[in-house]
């Protein structure tokens, strides 16, 4: 089987939207350079090519000259640079950078680099039988898991149209065989669903299909980020190469990761949770701590914001949910709030709302602003039981402002927002999920699923066995968010939705010497120690577990 190797760059802008690094240096050789030397040691290729956009053809031709690889890999300027689907893989692919697949609209993150109508180009090129398809920002993939991966195709090829691995971003590319490009080109569909749920595809999960070639069962749960392509990912990348060695397998750096301070925050949460304020629509629900159990804020300095969004921004991975303890829906500023979110530069917003209201202001606002992902807290299939569960009557309301805004989102061909519909697991939702699932996958393409969450004894427990781990570890949450209520502090967590700890305040000081600070590194001593006796709220959490 002839399988050729192709690596798709673009000279001028990331995957993600900044600007292409595949000139940036890494410990003296550029990006680019690191990925076609490593593609050169991926044995059973039939061919080696760099495929461009005609506009790049002489960037591409320096590039390989620079690294004396020309005539070692080829250069393909047949690259058609029309990707329909962009803007969209972006908003939904920004919420999930370290891992291969698991955000909005079950895309991967081989759908970053991977359009159909460019790999049937490289097939009809070369007239090959696949292209093993690698992302230009990949200087450390490994060799080995590629050359495991055409020897899987070959003992595994009457049952795989393609081949990819559960490897972390960076480490590995995907094989696409003729047969699935000309699957994926009839269905008009991105390669991601291929790998995610689909009621309307039959198929079991495919990482137990041969499509799937396995590796290290400890390389399948690093969350990370190796490409290069993100500001963090190019610290810890500098800083990998020095310290283990050009020549890093994907077992070296495993190990390397789990050293600390190689977290894929660094100096600055991952993910900040905003609380605007704590009016709700739904003062009695019985999923969430609103109305009289929590105490009245709203967010008024906006000057302090937009500090914070600019700290935020240094990083070009920072995301910000606008969320907390009631409906930011409801802030009288919302519009002015999404506006400084995304002139400040953080790379992704989020809202979350009940969406029992929905003005035109805020609609507008969120379709100019380019928010993108708008998850609405709906919670039931049902009017009776969606009544049950929020003490109210407005299910048929919020469906019908979700059925409203998709249609204008589709009406104005706009990515954005990803509409979410989210259902809590309790013992009153429970026989609703899977049809609730189903319908709001067929219906906007995503849809979530929450574990019930008491608060940490705060809201009575349910009745459904809780889906924590047994045994406890530390909390995944303190190394990559933050929770900033609406009146400036920083509690320890979500959890804490009365405020009653606090590690600073936002409004009066930088984000950084927070999460640097000796209050959360005491705290997150303690976790590792699981030494939780004098942390009553941290005692009581079942929500540890969740990233």
């Amino acid at each position: 089987m002839k399988i050729v190797g192709a690596v798709f760059a673009d000279f001028v802008e990331s995957n993600l939207g900044g600007p292409s690094h595949l000139r940036t240096e890494l410990a003296g050789q550029t990006i680019l350079a690191r990925t076609l030397r490593r593609l050169l040691q991926v044995e059973g290729l039939a061919g080696r090519c760099l495929f461009v956009r005609e506009r790049d053809r002489a960037a591409a031709e320096e590039a390989l000259q620079n690294a004396g690889l020309t005539g070692q890999v080829d250069l393909v300027p047949e690259d058609p640079g029309d990707r329909s689907r962009r803007e969209l893989v972006r908003a939904a692919r920004k919420w999930c950078l370290e891992s291969w697949r698991g955000n909005p609209l079950g895309l991967s993150w081989f759908d970053e680099f991977i359009d159909p109508h460019t790999v049937a180009r490289a097939l009809d090129h070369y007239r090959c039988d696949g292209v093993f398809c690698f992302d230009g920002h990949q200087p450390v993939l490994d060799p080995a898991i590629a050359t495991a991966m055409l020897t899987h195709l070959g003992e595994h090829q009457d049952a795989c149209k393609i081949v990819f691995t559960q490897a972390p971003p960076g480490l590995a590319g995907v094989i696409l065989r003729r047969e699935a490009i000309e699957d994926l080109l009839k269905l008009a569909i991105p390669f991601g669903l291929l790998l995610a749920y689909r009621p309307e595809i039959a198929q079991p999960d495919p990482i137990i299909h041969p499509s799937c070639c396995p590796v290290a069962p400890v390389l399948t749960h690093i969350a990370a980020r190796l490409t290069g392509d993100t500001r963090r990912s190019l610290e810890l990348l500098e800083l990998a190469i020095r310290e283990v060695g050009e020549q890093a397998s994907a077992e070296d750096l495993r190990r390397w990761l789990a050293l600390p301070g190689r977290d894929r925050a660094g100096p600055l949460p991952v993910e900040v949770e905003l609380e605007l304020t704590t009016d709700d629509p739904l003062p009695e629900t019985t999923l969430r701590p609103r109305g009289d159990r929590v105490p009245r804020r709203q967010l008024a300095d906006l000057a302090a914001l937009e500090r914070l969004t600019r700290e935020l921004a240094q990083y070009d991975d920072r995301l910000v949910v606008l969320g907390g303890h009631g409906d930011p829906l409801r802030h009288p500023q919302f519009a002015d709030v999404l506006r400084l979110l995304r002139g400040s530069g953080v790379r992704g917003v989020a809202v979350t709302t009940p969406l029992t209201e929905l003005p035109e202001e805020a609609m507008e606002a969120m379709l100019a602003n380019r928010v993108d992902v708008l998850e609405v807290l709906l919670d039931a299939h049902s009017s009776a039981t969606y009544a049950q569960v929020n003490n109210s009557e407005a299910h048929a309301r919020v469906v019908a402002n979700v059925e409203r805004f998709e249609r204008v989102r589709r009406e104005r061909r706009s990515p954005w927002p990803i509409l979410v519909c989210s259902l809590t697991r309790c013992a009153a939702t429970i026989g609703e999920m899977e049809a609730f699932y189903d319908h709001w996958i067929k219906t906007l393409g995503s849809a979530a699923i929450r574990g019930y969450n008491d608060y940490c004894g705060a809201l009575p427990a349910d009745m459904l066995l809780p889906t924590s781990p047994p045994i406890r570890e530390p909390c995944r949450r303190l190394s990559s968010r933050l929770m900033l209520l609406a009146d400036g502090r920083i509690p320890w967590c979500s959890q804490d939705f009365g405020g009653e700890t606090c590690l600073g305040r936002w409004t009066d000081g930088t984000l950084r010497q927070v999460w640097e600070g000796p209050a959360l590194q005491e705290l997150r001593a303690a976790h590792a120690a699981i030494n939780l006796g004098a942390l009553p709220v941290c005692q009581h959490c079942r929500e540890w577990f969740r990233p």
